[in-house]
């Protein structure tokens, strides 16, 4: 209150001595126009009646220049990596204002928006219900978590790291998990081809994404790409209009470390330019055990050339971390908070929540005779489940300005994927003193293994495996945009993707033993001597590579006045897959018969000739090829300058994904395929002005024949559970306002209610670690079932105050409730068994975030300083109630579940010239 009297008591004696002089002053506000959000830093300047002076935005983004004649004046408000923006302001006999909306100026972005395949949203244009996150949010709240959960202030959202490794998080929206959210970034759609899976570690993107949106629903996105719940589009840095350069170093908790730089060259000579950025992240992780050892790395090369510009992005992070695969009953991490919630106590519990069975400790050993010579004085720490991966990225843009009325632009683009996870080869028991994982006893068994032959040898009957994913992933995506009239457009493209896909598991430490053996009657290599001796790196269990070949187009119409923008958009896609399996028997064609020879074996033909595994071929399935198309239409009427309608609806008939057509155990295609079909409904409401946006809509999803996967244990073994043709209904109403209280003081809030509910039954299909076929497609029971492993309400609610120039702080609140447990389909599997799975108590949250901003030394170096607090009470609530076949999701006492990480802190210091 003492501020805000202050504040009204010095504007007052501006006004009055502005009055008494007769001079006057321009004010206004400078805002992201994609986001809404203000641009603290940028500059205006003023010029016109013999005057050239200016002024900086302040953390509100707003501005004064003051002193100034009646007149015409030219004001233009400028920041880096938006486009420069002009108004003309007259003052007469009192002050005037100018608020500016900047665009995006760089050369990602232009090409992002027209390459047709994000389908940027824009407010009071575009009719979809969507949020958008700016780079000064960025900066300011993501501290060192991963991309996603920054999107947990979006109506619909709901974001959490699972277990804990970095890089794991997953994100849902409107129920449907990340499998079926498009994710796109710089117009290039990024979900694995053959799963739809995000992997979040891939990138590190934090540092370099300019802005983030979130569509929700069917989206604006023009090619087809699974969104279902809706699109997050990712756009990394650009070009910026001048040179800089940016240094940042942070530390926090669990010894998180990170030092980046960027270099911008702004335009060169020959309208050349380029970004450069690099980091290194280490962190032990606040998991135990789950270290983060990342690089990462941002090129971005554009060249002009008359009415065409090119240009080249390259980017990757190559990382490994430690992994909390599975989940843990309550009381094993606190026996209090299970007491909490009605279950029972647990022995040998309260290990906290930071628990992590998944790595122990080994001390490596020869065996000299009876005597143990050990290698190390100490023993090392071992990770049963780690993650490793490499997934550089290649874009190469163009863009056309062939006419006024004809823009052509086309992105090429390559991905080379190479890693995967380590695993055991069977279950490790866990140390019944520490809970670890005893890794020991593996290794103290395979020494001691000594097979009976003249040459006696240890062979390991447990080990440690890498299950390999590596790909090739080449695409393209041109289209042209052509403006009929002024006021229609029409745009067209091809979409066009080839993706192959490596799929092995190898051996990767023996754990004491010499060699390894995999005699399994259905996983074992066919095509090579049963008792050949394996060694590290190694193929064992599967070896099989799926190709995907993609191709499409899309067709929009987009009208589009003042009042009123209609578009109706279509797309049309035929998608072909094909397995190849290196580990079947080789097949030989005798007499028009395919006949499966493994080696070793010798078929005799009628004729007498024979044949051997040498002669065949490999296993190859018939290409499974099947179409998809969408059809999108929706209509925004902007009532008033400050109010507006919008509707959409459509209908998406999507191709299952690659796992959900071939039998991982024989590799044949399954039975009943059938194409998943996606209609949606929604409208929306949405209030702007300057000091507040608000925007109200309610949506209906109905999605018949739908697949999904999860896992589970049976008999101690993890399984693979595949669950197609079910129909679900996802329906709710979602708000979000944003409120400038005063100009220190601005307010977001986000609410969503949702019902979600699984409305018909399906068939299962499960399988084992060694593609044992346990179940299949047999009936499941769900009908009426809520959709689990999601918040269906949420409550959010932040602010940003600055107490003072270039000091800011930022609360932020979230609220999760009606999330019901994860269940594993095979507890439903009769009528008599259906029954809603358990209601996760509610969970809060509240985040501090703050900083400073110095003001800058002699006009051209800037230094910030920020830090964040997350979960600054140390509060522990349930995030993740994975679907496993050992839990039965109606009892708290049978539930395992992850937790939320506890009070963290990072802090940070930037430089920029």
């Amino acid at each position: 209150m003492k501020h805000t009297l202050l504040t009204f008591l010095l504007t007052c004696l501006v006004v009055l001595s502005a009055t008494a002089q007769g001079t006057f002053s321009i004010k206004g506000r400078v805002l992201d126009k994609l986001s809404g959000e203000t641009l603290p830093g940028a500059t205006v300047q003023v010029t016109g009646n013999g005057v050239n002076t200016g002024a900086g935005a302040d953390g509100n983004g707003t501005y004064v220049v003051p002193n100034l004649q009646p007149g015409t004046y030219s004001v233009k408000a400028s920041f880096i990596g938006y486009k420069l923006t002009e108004q003309r302001v007259t003052i007469g006999t009192q002050n005037a204002t100018a608020t500016f909306s900047l665009a995006a100026d760089n050369a990602t972005l232009n090409e992002v928006q027209v390459v047709g395949s994000l389908g940027i949203a824009v407010e009071r244009e575009t009719p979809v219900a969507y949020s958008a996150v700016n780079e000064v949010k960025l900066r300011e709240t993501l501290s060192n978590r991963d991309l996603p959960l920054i999107l947990n202030e979006t109506p619909g959202v709901y974001a959490t790291q699972q277990g804990g490794g970095s890089g794991d998080s997953r994100i849902s929206i409107r129920g449907f998990d990340q499998r079926n959210v498009a994710v796109m970034v710089n117009g290039v759609p990024v979900n694995d081809m053959e799963n739809g899976n995000v992997f979040w570690s891939n990138w590190d993107l934090g540092d370099v994404t300019k802005s983030m949106q979130v569509q929700r629903g069917l989206s604006a996105s023009r090619i087809a790409v699974p969104s279902v719940g809706g699109t997050i589009n990712v756009l990394t840095r650009g070009i910026d209009d001048k040179k800089s350069v940016l240094g940042r170093i942070e530390g926090g908790s669990n010894g998180f470390r990170k030092a980046s730089l960027m270099l911008s060259s702004g335009t060169l000579k020959g309208d050349w330019a380029f970004v450069g950025y690099g980091s290194r992240r280490v962190s032990d992780g606040w998991v135990d055990q789950a270290f983060d050892d990342a690089w990462t790395y941002f090129g971005n090369v554009s060249k002009k050339m008359g009415a065409h510009r090119f240009s080249l992005t390259a980017m990757g992070s190559p990382q490994s971390h430690g992994q909390r695969s599975f989940a843990s009953k309550i009381g094993v991490y606190s026996n209090k908070k299970a007491r909490e919630m009605g279950a029972d106590p647990v022995s040998n519990g309260d290990r906290g929540f930071q628990y992590n069975p998944n790595w122990g400790y080994l001390r490596r050993y020869r065996l000299e005779g009876t005597e143990r010579v050990y290698e190390t004085a100490e023993s090392e720490v071992v990770n049963d489940r780690l993650n490793y991966y490499h997934k550089p990225q290649i874009n190469l843009n163009h863009y056309w300005n062939a006419s006024d009325r004809l823009f052509f632009s086309t992105v090429v683009y390559a991905s080379f994927g190479s890693g995967g996870g380590a695993s055991p080869f069977s279950t490790i028991n866990p140390d019944p003193n520490t809970g670890q994982s005893n890794i020991q006893a593996v290794f103290d068994l395979n020494s001691n293994a000594v097979a009976a032959s003249p040459n006696p040898t240890r062979q390991s009957t447990n080990f440690l495996r890498n299950n390999v994913n590596n790909h090739r992933w080449y695409g393209f995506i041109t289209g042209a945009d052509y403006k009929l009239t002024d006021k229609l457009t029409l745009a067209a493209g091809i979409d066009g993707r080839t993706y192959y896909g490596e799929h092995y598991s190898e051996i990767r430490d023996l754990l004491g033993g010499e060699y390894a053996l995999n005699t399994s009657a259905t996983t074992r290599n066919f095509n090579r001597d049963v008792n050949t001796r394996l060694k590290v790196g190694d193929k064992l269990s599967f070896n099989y590579d799926g190709k995907t070949n993609w191709v499409g187009g899309y067709g929009q119409l987009e009208y589009k006045t003042p009042v009123i923008s209609a578009v109706l958009s279509g797309t049309v896609s035929q998608i072909a897959y094909k397995r190849i399996d290196h580990f079947k028997a080789r097949e030989v064609d005798v007499d028009g018969q395919i006949r499966p020879i493994a080696f070793g074996q010798v078929y005799k033909a009628a004729d007498g000739r024979e044949y051997t595994n040498a002669d065949g071929k490999r296993v190859e399935t018939d290409w499974a090829r099947l179409t998809g198309y969408s059809l999108k239409g929706g209509l925004n009427y902007n009532l008033t300058e400050h109010n507006n309608l919008f509707a959409n609806v459509g209908y998406i008939s999507k191709v299952p994904f690659f796992n959900f057509v071939f039998d991982q155990n024989t590799g044949r295609k399954l039975k009943d395929i059938r194409n998943e079909g996606i209609a949606s409904l929604e409208l929306g409401y949405g209030v702007s002005y300057s000091s507040l946006k608000a925007n109200l809509n309610g949506y209906i999803t109905n999605w018949t024949n739908k697949s999904s996967s999860s896992t589970g244990i049976v008999d101690g073994t993890p399984v693979y559970n595949n669950v197609r043709n079910v129909n679900a209904r996802h329906m709710g109403i979602e708000l979000d306002v944003a409120q400038e209280i005063s100009r220190r003081v601005q307010l977001n809030a986000a609410i969503s209610i949702g019902d979600w509910r699984w409305s018909s039954t399906g068939s299962l299909t499960q399988v084992n670690e060694n593609n044992d076929v346990l179940i299949d497609d047999k009936p499941i029971y769900i009908k009426g079932v809520h959709v689990g492993d999601a918040a269906q309400n949420q409550f959010q609610m932040g602010l940003r105050y600055e107490p003072f120039t270039g000091f800011y702080v930022r609360p932020s609140f979230l609220l999760f409730s009606k999330y019901y447990a994860g269940f594993d389909p095979t507890t439903l599997l009769s009528e008599e068994n259906r029954t809603d799975s358990y209601r996760i108590p509610t969970s809060r949250n509240l985040d501090l975030h703050f900083g400073y901003d110095a003001r800058p030394i002699r006009d051209r170096y800037r230094i910030s300083f920020k830090a964040s607090v997350l979960n600054v009470f140390d509060q522990y609530f349930i995030t993740d109630v994975p679907a496993r076949s050992v839990v039965d999701p109606t009892k708290v006492n049978s539930l395992e579940a992850f937790f939320n990480r506890g009070r963290t802190f990072t802090m940070g210091m930037s430089l920029a010239l």
